[in-house]
């Protein structure tokens, strides 16, 4: 997938689709949410310790129960506390969604935003 070097890949279930015969629009929060944490796993980041704060979606193309998913995601920028991530949503050469998150650092114990950590900075650096 052009500009995306991570490709997290799906298909669309029967589950997914509504009476229209498409992929309901809150399905792709699943998509994006799957391919998000196979991005981060890898470079050690601990998924329950950040919060979506933000989504951004423009959906392109409708998406049926069968489709093969490619989900590319790649990061857009590092803040103190939070991070953005871009994606996009391709079943084969159709573009059904571009995305954009906003996902922040947090500490559940103290109930506080607190800074990325330097490992995930880096990677997201990288």
């Amino acid at each position: 997938m052009e500009g995306f070097d991570f490709v997290h890949g799906e298909t669309v279930r029967f589950r997914d689709v509504d009476a229209m015969g498409h992929v309901n629009n809150a399905v792709f929060l699943t998509y994006l949410e799957e391919a998000r944490i196979a991005y981060l796993l890898p470079f050690g980041a601990d998924v329950s310790n950040m919060i979506l704060a933000r989504v951004e979606i423009d959906f392109r193309a409708p998406l049926r129960s069968g489709d093969r998913l490619e989900i590319g995601v790649r990061p857009a920028g590092v803040g103190t506390k939070s991070f953005q991530l871009e994606y996009e949503v391709r079943s084969g050469s159709t573009l059904a969604a571009q995305a954009k998150t906003v996902l922040v650092s947090f500490d559940y114990e103290t109930g506080n935003a607190v800074e990325v950590p330097q490992t995930w900075r880096e990677a997201l650096a990288a």
